[in-house]
This record gives C-alpha cells, sequence and structure tokens, in this order.
C-alpha cells in the first residue's frame, strides 16, 4: 500500500517546492489540493514533468473553498460545477488517475436535504460523465458528520452512486470522517472496529484519506490525537490496492509535521507487510 502525503502539508511552501522536498524525503507521492496548485507559477506540463523525474505518484483534490455544487445561489453553484470540471481537466493533464471531489452541502440551516438530492444527482453525473471521457476516476467524498452536509453516511452517496450509475463516479473514504460517526459515543477500544463496519458498506473505493483526530478535532498529524487507525488499515488491505493520502497540517509547521507522518508511515508499512 502506498502512502500519499497531501501536499497541504506543506502548504507554506511553493507547490514546486514541496513536491521536491517529498521527493527527498521518499515519500511515495502527493495529492495535490487544487488551491495549492494554483499558487504555482510552473506550467502543469513542467510539474507533470517534474514528478515523473522523481517518480512521485499523484492524486488530486478538487477545490473546496467556497465550492457547493447543490448552491441554492444559482451562480455559486455554477460556478463551483466548472471548477469541479475544471479540476479533472488539471488531473488529466497531470497524469493523475484518481480525483476527490466533495459533494454539496446544505446552503442555510433552515434547509432541508431532500431538497438537494435531484441536484446533486444532476451535478455527479456531469462529474462523472466527463471523467469517463478523460478516463479517470472520480472519488466523491464521504464527509464529517457535521450540521449541513448531505453525505455522510455510506448509504448516503451509495444511493447517488447507483442513480448515477458510471464506472467512473467512486468513492473517497476517509477514515478520520467516519471516526466522527462513533468518537465520544463508544469505548476507544471499539472505534476501529465501528469504523471497519462503515468502510465494508461502502461501494467502488477509489480513493483513501486517513489523519489523527480527538474528540474536539478532525484531522490532525497522524502523531498528534487520540487514535491509531493501523487496524483499519490492516482490513482495508485486504481488499484495497490504491492510494492512501495522509491529511492534517499545521500552517507554520509543516517540515516537523512531514517527519512525523514518516515515522508514522513507516511504522504502519512495516507492519502491513507482516500480514
Amino acid at each position: 500500500m502506498d502512502f500519499l502525503l497531501s501536499s497541504n502539508v506543506l502548504i507554506d511552501f511553493p507547490l514546486k517546492d514541496a513536491l521536491e522536498i517529498f521527493a527527498q524525503k521518499k515519500v511515495d507521492g502527493v495529492e495535490i489540493w487544487v488551491e495549492h496548485l494554483w499558487k504555482e507559477r510552473s506550467s502543469l506540463e513542467d510539474l507533470r514533468g517534474f514528478m515523473d523525474s522523481m517518480g512521485l505518484k499523484r492524486t488530486l483534490h478538487a477545490p473546496t473553498r467556497d465550492v457547493n455544487i447543490t448552491s441554492s445561489n444559482p451562480g455559486i453553484k455554477a460556478e463551483s460545477v466548472r471548477q469541479t470540471l475544471e479540476a479533472l481537466e488539471i488531473a488529466y493533464r497531470l497524469g493523475i488517475e484518481v480525483v476527490t471531489v466533495h459533494p454539496g452541502h446544505m446552503s442555510s440551516s433552515k434547509d432541508s436535504p431532500e431538497d438537494f438530492f435531484e441536484e446533486q444527482t444532476q451535478a455527479l453525473f456531469r462529474i462523472g460523465k466527463k471523467a469517463k471521457e478523460l478516463g479517470i476516476k472520480v472519488g466523491v467524498e464521504v464527509m464529517e458528520r457535521k450540521p449541513g452536509e448531505l453525505v455522510i453516511a455510506p448509504e448516503d452517496l451509495n444511493a447517488l452512486l447507483d442513480i448515477v450509475n458510471l464506472d467512473s463516479l467512486g468513492t473517497t473514504f476517509d477514515i478520520a470522517h467516519a471516526a466522527t460517526h462513533y468518537k465520544g459515543s463508544i469505548e476507544p477500544a471499539q472505534l476501529n472496529v465501528s469504523i471497519v463496519d462503515y468502510m465494508k458498506r461502502l461501494k467502488k473505493i477509489y480513493n483513501v484519506h486517513v489523519s489523527n483526530s480527538s474528540l474536539e478535532k478532525v484531522h490532525l498529524p497522524l502523531s498528534r490525537g487520540a487514535y491509531d487507525f493501523l487496524p483499519v488499515l490492516k482490513e482495508l488491505s485486504q481488499f484495497y490496492r490504491g492510494t492512501v493520502s495522509i491529511e492534517g497540517f499545521v500552517p507554520g509547521d509543516g517540515m516537523r509535521v512531514l517527519e512525523e507522518n514518516m515515522n508514522v508511515i513507516h511504522r504502519w508499512k512495516e507492519a502491513l507487510s507482516n500480514l
């Protein structure tokens, strides 16, 4: 199993510098966040050649900031879908085969989730159709449990995938998001068991995210939270052959977080190789 680092881990560095540091540290690869890429002055062709020369595996995370593909504001919705489709084009030009996309969310606390199902389906069909044309796969991320989110459980996304019915569209499984369903309600020793059950209810896992977390926070560096999700990764390795992207970053402390994450990754790899 290959472990990629989110480019956000080194968000304080220009993207090309971050890629070079990852290669020097012998990271398997990188999940590039589009917002990080937009700050980079190098051309996409230059970046692709640069990553090819260093042997970095790569995935892409579509834009998330101020983006909502189901916004009740028509202009924001249209622009959000446009930027997501643009991200697929960027992935194609960078030689990336898997892109993570956030589903839409409610625009107001007074909204009803049912009102957005058709909008969500239509947007995801457009995204999946574009991905199919480009020969890439999209993992729609199942989000954390919090107010306003529309896709927070396996069944929420499964229903959408069944309707869209495109092989290009699948799931991004975020282990820290899954944990939000159970933290504080079960014993810590039972948490991984519950997450594995959650994982087995997902369809077509095309990408995986992992970070540590605490009762208060969702995404933390691997060594700075309250949990160890290695048992989940052991179960995942029985059927999943894709990459796992490490999230959780601390602005201004990227190099130390990188070193800490690499220590955990080495431990995880050793444990997984003994299965």
